[in-house]
């Protein structure tokens, strides 16, 4: 009898022994995890919306269990899970896989981590756990491909779930059965809506929180007796089915049952340079090109009379509609998902950064001048979503300067160093630990695989203190 893919997936998470992940996997993962804890800390800060709410959430809901990361206070597992998962997707600065358009930093890791520092799990089986839910979820989002996009729906919370399910399950010691149960109570959680970009409201964040969260009660509720459908991904009324009914194309199941324990897709997983949408990326990139060539030409900004942009949809239509909105945003979030803003405040500061986003930016009458200038179209060419390239031509004083980046930073093509990851880390919890951020960082990443989860939140929570006790000294 053929397995189905849930059934698939719960023997390769409970099958894996810790070594057969490769050494490259292993490291690659504790990257990510370093990567997972700086995003969540900058969605911590309380100069962000995130990280304001995030604080009125951990005294409600103060009890044992797990931390949120840059506020060092603890919740329930599963509630630190939907915190800390929430506040990484906050900035839009989690990890993604390509092709798959899986976010495995803002789901699977935080509902590792919340779960292992609870049962006090060794950060061996940390990065066991992790390499398994990075591995189904990205999977997993092969089979969706960019359908749920053009839906309206956000994978974060539609597949993270399942990928968070078979990294617990792993973590917990749950049966090749109750993985699988789990799986069919993850297609009843399965969620989200991509509207709030195009309003700017906040509750997208809340969907790497989700994917975590779900995850975790998934499990809980599998060990408890409840059962879920087997079939869940293939059958008429399953995952797929109804949310991409009427299909475009086939479903490639064989594609996410294939390869597992000799293909490894986590070390293709690209992090994330700049606080905003990954289709804005390359178009920054393209940006920092042309400006060098304006400063060699003697060109400025105020000469500019068009720019031009291309991209694939459906991304296209998620960053610039409604158009009078997304040339003029009214909120960070609604910004961080404008091409027409990112495009011009990187004209216009030379860089993009986590102060761009934020209120008092909002308003520069040089960057609304220059998104107003700003139109898009599809680029027909494009390989998207393997990689989200961007094609970028602006128009100065009848001359025509055009850049076409291929490969959006951070993917296999354009990968970011380790001392980029650093680099990153210090950027984003800076405001909590200091000149000493990159060391912070570098340590979580060398963390002896013999040591507990406990062990490296208590070293995150005494170097947060010590930097804290310096400022008001």
């Amino acid at each position: 009898m053929t397995s189905t893919l849930a059934q698939t997936f719960a023997e390769f998470a409970t099958g894996l022994a810790d070594k057969q992940v490769p050494d490259a996997v292993r490291d690659a993962a504790a990257w990510h995890v370093v990567d997972s804890i700086g995003v969540s800390i900058a969605g911590a800060s309380p100069h962000e919306e995130s990280g304001q709410a995030a604080r009125r959430l951990a005294s409600k809901w103060r009890g044992d269990g797990a931390t949120i990361f840059g506020i060092n206070q603890k919740v329930r597992p599963e509630l630190a899970a939907l915190v800390n998962g929430s506040l990484a997707q906050a900035l839009e600065m989690d990890d993604k896989h390509g092709s798959s358009l899986a976010r495995p930093g803002s789901t699977v890791v935080p509902a590792v981590l919340a779960v292992a520092e609870e049962r006090n799990a060794s950060f061996r089986e940390v990065i066991t756990a992790v390499t398994i839910g990075y591995e189904v979820m990205i999977r997993l989002g092969f089979v969706g491909g960019d359908r749920f996009l053009e839906r309206g729906y956000h994978t974060s919370s539609l597949i993270g779930s399942f990928g968070a399910a078979a990294a617990v399950g792993r973590l917990i010691g749950a049966t090749p059965q109750q993985i699988v149960d789990a799986m069919g109570i993850c297609g009843t959680f399965a969620s989200g809506i991509q509207e709030s970009t195009r309003t700017g409201s906040t509750s997208k964040i809340l969907h790497g929180g989700w994917g975590a969260h779900a995850g975790i009660l998934a499990i809980d509720l599998a060990q408890s007796g409840i059962t879920g459908p087997g079939s869940v991904f293939e059958g008429k009324f399953g995952f797929f089915q109804t949310h991409l009914t009427p299909v475009k194309g086939e479903l490639d199941f064989a594609k996410a049952a294939a390869g597992f324990g000799s293909r490894w897709y986590l070390p293709e997983t690209a992090y994330k340079p700049y606080p905003c949408c990954q289709l804005l990326h390359a178009f920054i990139e393209a940006c920092k090109q042309l400006l060098a060539q304006f400063k060699r030409d003697g060109i400025s900004l105020d000469q500019i009379t068009r720019i031009s942009c291309q991209l694939a949809e459906p991304g296209l239509t998620l960053v610039t509609e409604p158009k009078d909105r997304k040339k003029a945003p009214q909120t960070p979030h609604e910004a961080r998902f404008s091409l027409m803003f990112g495009v011009a405040s990187a004209l216009v500061y030379g860089d993009v950064g986590l102060e761009t986003f934020r209120v008092d930016r909002l308003g520069n009458q040089k960057v609304l001048k220059l998104a107003a200038l700003v139109e898009a179209s599809v680029d027909p060419d494009s390989d998207y979503p393997a990689h989200c390239p961007a094609i970028l031509e602006i128009e100065v004083a009848g001359k025509t300067y055009r850049s076409h980046v291929l490969h959006h930073p951070g993917c296999p093509e354009a990968p970011l160093s380790k001392d980029d990851v650093l680099d990153k880390f210090a950027r984003n919890a800076g405001w909590l630990f200091g000149d000493a951020t990159r060391e912070v960082g570098a340590e979580i990443a060398a963390t002896p695989e013999r040591d507990t989860m406990r062990t490296v939140v208590k070293r995150l929570g005494e170097a947060g203190v010590t930097v804290l006790s310096g400022a008001m000294a």
